[in-house]
């Protein structure tokens, strides 16, 4: 063997320690960018699925008020609005969550999940839609009880202001919380997509 052919066989050698290494290298980046995809795309079903814990939690809070309202002698209309809002979107929510299942995110097959996600984010709308025009329609109701009963204009300005600060606080964190959520939906979509390439 000349020199020349030692040379050669030395720089082959080298190339495939080279390719050895930076494949080694590879894999283990894969591995870690897969560990990172997995952990992320855990912290956006869990937040996906929070609203749909709560549910439970939400529907006690819904009996409680209705019964203290009862034990309170507070007016007809307020206690009606509160049996209609449970009865309505404490089972939406459930409407809303139709089909989607957390096992599915992570071992179902990519295509239907992803349709799957997109129909519950139209759903999820909907149901934000609803509540929304729901708490409107409380607020014009509660101004016209208002406006009927005998008190003075200060002291109906005061509880109308009252009525309307709480509905705009509990709209505001309802939109943190729906576009916090729909946002995961997206991330988990993205992620699904990713992952398919």
């Amino acid at each position: 063997m000349n020199k020349e052919e030692f040379d050669i066989n030395q720089e082959l050698e080298q190339m495939r320690q080279d390719y050895a290494a930076l494949k080694e290298r590879f894999d283990k980046q894969q591995i870690i960018n897969e560990q990172l995809i997995q952990h992320a795309m855990k912290k956006d079903v869990r937040r996906l699925f929070l609203s749909k814990k709560m549910v439970p939690l939400g529907a006690a809070c819904c009996i409680l008020a209705v019964i203290l309202s009862f034990v309170q002698g507070m007016a007809w209309w307020l206690t009606l609005s509160l049996i209609v809002f449970s009865v309505i979107f404490i089972p939406g929510v459930y409407w809303a969550y139709n089909g989607v299942r957390e096992e599915e995110i992570y071992n179902g097959d990519i295509l239907s999940t992803t349709e799957t996600l997109r129909k519950f984010k139209k759903r999820y709308v909907i149901l934000e839609t609803g509540i929304c025009v729901y708490f409107f329609a409380f607020v014009v109701g509660a101004v016209i009880f208002m406006t009927s009963m005998n008190i003075s204009a200060e002291l109906m300005w005061r509880r109308g202001i009252l009525v309307a600060l709480l509905c705009v606080g509990t709209l505001a964190l309802e939109y943190y919380s729906a576009k916090r959520l729909l946002n995961a939906c997206d991330d988990i979509i993205e992620r699904l997509r990713i992952k398919d390439e």
